[in-house]
């Protein structure tokens, strides 16, 4: 059977799919994934095999894990694609600090045309449910974010004072900041 038809099979586990999130609460690195076990077994899951992104903020011992949605699929397909679908409003909200290594979603033996047609209409067709959580989520953690992004921070390279929430954007401009050297071209 071809991984195609896999992600097409009916299967009644998948209407217990949960999405769910990770997120650090030293650095505020956040990672989505989704299970058809409880929060607690897939946490269980990720320290013990240790494969994925999701261990870097779990092996810091200070996170909260959460429910996203909860959301009866039908196929391996629907749930990959709601998990995808979280994880893309995540990093377009939030940037770097989701840590997920892939955005899952996007099926190798599909065409372009196809991904993208199927994306757009569960775009649509989840719009109102998704705006909605994320305006609720944001507003949820404003105040961490906001208190987060105001705590003092200097600079090891310039010795220059700021908060914490400008230096990512300083970090990429800093004029002192040190050159690595790859072996090519000289750099």
């Amino acid at each position: 059977m071809n991984q195609q038809s896999k992600l097409d099979i009916v299967d009644e586990k998948y209407q217990q799919t949960l999405v769910y999130g990770i997120i650090c609460l030293i650095t505020g690195e956040m990672y989505v994934g989704s299970t058809i076990v409880t929060l607690n077994v897939r946490i269980g899951v990720h320290i013990k095999d240790r494969n994925c992104r999701a261990i870097q903020i779990l092996d810091r011992g200070n996170y909260k894990a959460y429910e996203i949605q909860r959301w009866p699929c039908n196929t391996l397909r629907e749930k990959l694609t709601l998990e995808g679908g979280w994880q893309r409003a995540y990093k377009a909200s939030f940037g770097d600090f989701l840590v997920n290594e892939r955005i899952e979603g996007s099926f190798q033996n599909d065409s372009p045309e196809a991904m993208q047609a199927y994306q757009t209409q569960w775009r649509e067709e989840h719009k109102d449910e998704t705006q909605a959580y994320s305006k609720q989520y944001s507003e949820k953690y404003k105040p961490e974010r906001n208190a987060r992004n105001k705590q003092p921070w200097t600079c090891d390279w310039c010795n220059k004072q700021m908060t914490t929430g400008s230096r990512y954007r300083h970090k990429k401009t800093c004029t002192l900041r040190p050159v690595v050297h790859d072996g090519q071209n000289g750099v």
